[in-house]
């Protein structure tokens, strides 16, 4: 049973990690010369970002709501492309037409024991006058089907698949009832899955809500006191179901543009079938200390001052729910800065700027951010800086109603990225807290790397502010990791569909306004990050990330930290055969893994005997290092299998992918994880096997880097 984990750990032991770069040149992927002058580089485009330019963009981009498909959003769209043409970078937008619901009228209504009009508006905060704006999006739920509802209620915590199971297990039916959930539960669950699970079970409606517990008063003062959602908060959302595919629901693998087919609304797979209704947790307690039954377990009790009870009844509601689904625009904006020796290769780095209401922090204070980074690039540009690789700023729209520009986007140039980008990095909203980065293993290194060079408002350098918050996290030793990506942001058409590396990074914290009319301008500048410290912080690792991209004469990936990575998910997939039923295939996965990781301990001892040839030499070698760096960018591709994983051919990455039940944290070495999760051992079986075949086709494509490489190795005068 423990062989899977000897072989890997066999290699390990054999062969330790050389990460090349590191031992000339300080810098991963540059010879020393080229080392020096990236820093130097980098040093112009620090020096640039600025707390009063993010404040002044933050205001601008915060004075009218502009959620997907309305003209303000395509002209927010607008002024990025003109502030990105006056930093010099040549623009380009692009535009969809996607199915996009608007809500009409919304009602809900307790009706037994007692009858009470439930309230589905927020109401403004005397102290933010940005809380009176109108024309946001009400309390409403993207991507479910319009219609009237009735029934008892039904308590089923967060709506997990644990959750359903369990109420099973108690003998509560779910038909024809309306069940209540709240947001969140972990590991991170998107909300579709919460709807999609209840109506699987046959309810007639879900009612959602955030519990106090979560990000409301028991973690703290509510706004306008503190950071909290105040009783009256409604997150509002899109519960599309995501780990089928994201973006338009009718053009799956296709971009929405003229002339594709298709679905009709009723074959749509990823809308929702039953009608939701969002709620604040004010309004969930008019309902929840109506309903009674059994107590619910201990760790069902949410933050509410009453006891909490599962149902079915005595309570009940009605509901009415209409939408105005539409094709609506969607627009994506770009900004380039073309690269001198490798144009037609380029970095992506992009965040999406639609927002439910003002979206402050989401996602806005991620773009003023962003757009410190490409005005220091800028700056370095002006100052003689000519990237190896071409530079791509991009700004997302549609990204709240579930991935729309970014996946459209996708799919529809799908050939070229799978050939041409390098690495797409997510930059998403932000507030003064933790740092975290979740990303492709074979990119750890290098991030870890850049961070030791990064700023932080709290300590020396970014690595050791990140160092300390592991240790104190529990990490041991103040080591860093980073995390596998799952879903939830705009990385996922490249990561999950196209095997495109990618990395979603940045600070981060709890805080009550997430989808609220309270994520305003003035909430920002008190709770979010007063002075932009952390933003400016932000702006400068963005910054590093992509010039070093950009810039590396061999691309910095490492596989044997990638092997490392898939060695440790194998070692989970062992403890969980208890029955030894995939001791074979576990065993074949471990072998390919440990090859994996000998050909990139092999590949980086090359690249780095090349880079010790000085920046001259590498020079002299361009056609070569060009070939190594198209092989070292196809490893990653050689990951995914076009049969896509079980259950959800859309997604295709065999390493990573959102989990089926969750939407949101990921599933690691999905296919096989999930098909043993579920007991369906033949189907795990089917996935071990090509997991296998990608792993040895990536091996043999590191193989090649390797010996490509060797071509370049400086000559021996004797």
């Amino acid at each position: 049973m423990k062989h899977t984990l000897s072989i890997v750990a066999l290699f390990a032991i054999a062969l330790p990690t050389v990460a090349y770069g590191t031992q000339q040149s300080g810098l991963l992927g540059f010879s020393a010369q080229n080392a020096e002058r990236e820093r130097a580089w980098e040093r112009i485009m620090a020096a640039v970002p600025d707390s009063a330019k993010m404040r002044e963009y933050h205001f601008a981009l915060t004075r009218r709501p502009h959620h997907a498909g309305t003209e303000e959003n395509h002209r927010l769209a607008l002024y990025l492309r003109d502030l990105w043409e006056g930093f010099g970078f040549e623009t380009e937008m692009v535009k969809y037409d996607v199915l996009i619901p608007w809500p009409g009228e919304l009602r809900l209504k307790l009706v037994y024991p007692e009858e009470i009009e439930l309230s589905l508006t927020e109401p403004p905060v005397p102290e933010d006058p940005d809380t009176y704006v109108e024309g946001g999006l009400p309390g409403m739920a993207a991507y479910v089907t319009p219609g009237d509802a009735s029934g008892e209620l039904v308590y089923a915590n967060y709506g997990r698949i644990g959750d359903y199971r369990l109420l099973e297990e108690m003998g509560v039916s779910l038909e024809g009832k309306i069940v209540i959930v709240r947001y969140g539960g972990s590991p991170g669950q998107m909300r579709g899955m919460k709807v999609r699970e209840a109506a699987i079970r046959g309810a007639a409606a879900v009612v959602i809500y955030t519990d106090p517990e979560e990000d409301g008063y028991v973690r703290g003062d509510v706004y306008p006191n503190g950071r909290w959602r105040p009783w009256e908060g409604i997150q509002r959302g899109s519960f599309l179901d995501v780990p089928i595919y994201p973006g338009d629901p009718l053009t799956p693998f296709q971009p929405s543009i003229p002339g594709v087919e298709r679905l009709a609304f009723e074959d749509a797979a990823t809308i929702q079938k039953i009608p939701v209704q969002p709620i604040s947790y004010g309004e969930a307690l008019k309902i929840l200390r109506h309903i009674g039954g059994p107590v619910v377990p201990a760790d069902w009790q949410g933050g509410l001052p009453i006891t909490y009870h599962i149902g079915p009844g005595p309570a009940r509601v009605e509901m009415h729910v209409e939408y105005d689904y539409q094709q609506r625009p969607v627009w994506n904006v770009f900004g380039k800065i073309t690269g001198e020796i490798e144009p037609d290769k380029f970095v992506l780095v992009a965040g999406h700027r639609d927002s439910w209401v003002l979206g402050a922090r989401d996602p806005t204070s991620g773009a003023v951010s962003l757009l410190e980074t490409a005005r220091g690039v800028a700056a370095a540009v002006e100052q003689g800086f000519r990237p190896r690789r071409s530079i791509v700023f991009g700004s997302w729209g549609g990204e709240d109603f579930f991935l729309l520009g970014s996946t459209e986007w996708g799919e529809q140039f799908a050939e070229e990225l799978r050939e041409n980008m390098v690495v797409y990095i997510n930059r998403e909203s932000y507030i003064a807290g933790a740092w975290g980065a979740s990303a492709n293993h074979s990119l750890e290194p290098f991030i870890i790397e850049t961070s030791r060079d990064a700023p932080h408002p709290e300590a020396s350098s970014l690595y050791d502010a990140w160092a300390a918050q592991r240790s104190r996290g529990g990490g041991g030793g103040g080591g860093v990791r980073v995390n596998a990506l799952g879903s939830g942001s705009d990385y996922t058409v490249f990561l999950d569909h196209l095997g495109v590396p990618s990395m979603s990074l940045g600070y981060g914290g709890g805080n009550g306004v997430y989808h609220s009319l309270y994520d305003t301008f003035y909430w920002f500048q008190r709770f979010g990050d007063p002075g932009y410290r952390y933003g400016v912080a932000q702006a400068d690792m963005v910054g590093r990330l992509v010039m070093r991209l950009a810039n590396a004469e061999i691309l910095p990936f490492d596989y044997t930290s990638a092997a490392d990575a898939i060695g440790e998910y194998v070692d989970q997939l062992v403890t969980m055969d208890d029955g030894g039923r995939l001791r074979e295939e576990l065993r074949s996965i471990g072998a390919a893994t440990a090859r994996l990781r000998i050909a990139g301990s092999e590949a980086n001892s090359v690249y780095e005997r090349v880079l010790a040839g000085g920046a001259e030499w590498v020079a002299s070698q361009q056609q070569t290092i060009r070939e190594v760096n198209q092989l070292i960018m196809q490893a990653e591709r050689e990951l995914i299998d076009e049969r896509g994983i079980w259950r959800r051919p859309w997604y295709r990455n065999l390493v990573y992918a959102p989990g089926y039940y969750e939407g949101y944290t990921a599933k690691t070495l999905p296919g096989v994880r999930e098909a043993m999760e579920e007991g369906e051992w033949d189907i795990a079986r089917t996935q071990a096997g090509m997991l296998v075949e990608a792993l040895v086709r990536a091996t043999d494509v590191v193989t090649r880097a390797g010996e490509k490489a060797k071509e370049a190795l400086p000559r021996q005068v004797s």
